[in-house]
């Protein structure tokens, strides 16, 4: 698979994404980035119609391979940021 030079970084990123902003964080194609948001186990927000949105913490964690107890953890700590 050919990659495209990212020209987003994660900080930069809308707190909720599409596959376009997908696309161009991890320098791949449109059609690659709808793939994985449509794959199985993709954290993508459900009730938002035919909407693909997901949130880039969630995708950020998803893309690390982390188990669900790693990712729980994580997301206290940065609730405990936030609060």
């Amino acid at each position: 698979m050919k990659t495209k030079k990212s020209i987003v970084t994660f900080e930069n990123l809308p707190d909720t994404i599409t596959p376009y902003d997908y696309a161009d964080w991890r320098g791949i194609g449109e059609n690659k980035a709808r793939e994985i948001f449509n794959s199985k186990g993709f954290p993508r927000i459900k009730g938002v119609g035919v909407k693909q949105v997901a949130d880039k913490r969630a995708v950020l964690l998803f893309d690390l391979g982390l188990n669900q107890e790693e990712k729980q953890e994580i997301l206290k700590e940065l609730a405990k940021q936030i609060i």
